[in-house]
């Protein structure tokens, strides 16, 4: 088996003729529809990159975390918190849309 320009590689990884016959029997209805079904819009998720979630700058991540705090609760008390409600205060805090598990806890500074 060769690569490059003018390789030769097994029949069957480059025969079409199974997948075209799922399409039609005449090869060249086939390739049209093969052609048209692979140029169809669809709702796939595949290889398609998502959008990268915007990630919050400090302050605006601040100002998230102290409206999951509780009014009398200060950014700097939450790691003196006793651990089962620190625990439930992380956990809503992680649920913050672009905010990082690191930049939590170096804002919270534990």
């Amino acid at each position: 088996m060769k690569t490059g320009a003018g390789a030769v590689y097994p029949k069957q990884l480059l025969d079409s003729a199974p997948v075209l016959r799922m399409f039609s029997p005449d090869i060249e209805i086939a390739r049209g529809k093969f052609k048209e079904f692979n140029e169809r819009k669809n709702q796939d998720k595949c290889l398609e990159a998502e959008a990268p979630q915007k990630r919050l700058i400090d302050e605006e991540a601040r100002r998230e975390i102290k409206k999951v705090l509780v009014a009398t609760i200060e950014i700097p008390q939450v790691k003196c918190m006793p651990k089962l409600q620190r625990k439930e205060l992380l956990r809503k805090i992680k649920k913050i849309d672009g905010l990082s598990v690191r930049q939590a806890a170096r804002i919270l500074g534990i």
